[in-house]
């Protein structure tokens, strides 16, 4: 798949997987995807990591100690493993932060949604929760969403309720240069065909250059 890309003049920079940390098989296949990672070029992993029974004081313990073991994995193949915007371990920003602290791994960090904290969470603002998250956040999902709990109803970017101007005074005020990936999914692109597709990157694309430095 990178061969492909770069042959079409586009460069990799992210690739994504997932882990039950609690499972020994599993944790085995993401140090695989960070090998696999530094092969191809990709330095950030997206991951999205769950447990099973880890909302337990004893499991979630296990986990943050799979995690963590992950990460010196991950660091010894110049990687950074970013862990989605998903429950249990990183549902909101009070989620995210004592994650990261029960991890505590420099290699360990954050891939901030800023619609899945919506999605997840009910009655939360996106950009209060980057602000308080920033320092562990290494990459960001950039999506919109009508605002309504555990409703996907995603937007082009610039259309929903994210708001994006504080998203990115955020990031700026930060000096931050992590990967940012814009995600469509749902109605918003289902049963369009690459044209139609196309066209909602570009009306995305039209939104994020108002912010950019």
């Amino acid at each position: 798949m990178a061969d492909a890309c770069r042959a079409a003049g586009v460069t990799p920079l992210t690739i994504s997987g997932g882990v039950d940390a609690c499972d020994a098989a599993a944790v085995a296949r993401v140090k695989a995807m960070c090998e696999a990672a530094e092969e191809i070029g990709v330095k950030h992993c997206f991951i999205s990591a769950h447990g099973q029974g880890a909302t337990a004081a004893v499991a979630r313990a296990a986990a943050m100690k799979s995690l963590a073991e992950i990460g010196q994995h991950a660091a010894k193949h110049g990687v950074i493993l970013c862990m989605e915007t998903h429950p249990p371990f990183c549902t909101n920003a009070a989620e995210m932060l004592r994650t990261m602290a029960g991890v505590n791994h420099p290699n360990v960090r954050i891939n901030f949604d800023t619609t899945n904290v919506l999605f997840c969470s009910h009655g939360l603002n996106s950009a209060d929760e980057l602000e308080k998250a920033i320092s562990r956040v290494a990459s960001l999902h950039l999506k919109d969403t009508t605002g309504k709990f555990r409703t996907a109803d995603f937007q082009v970017l610039g259309k929903g309720v994210v708001e994006f101007r504080r998203v990115f005074d955020t990031l700026h005020r930060v000096g931050f240069t992590g990967p940012l990936t814009i995600e469509l999914e749902g109605p918003v692109v289902d049963g369009l065909d690459v044209p139609g597709r196309h066209e909602k990157v570009v009306q995305s694309m039209e939104c994020l250059r108002k912010f950019a430095r």
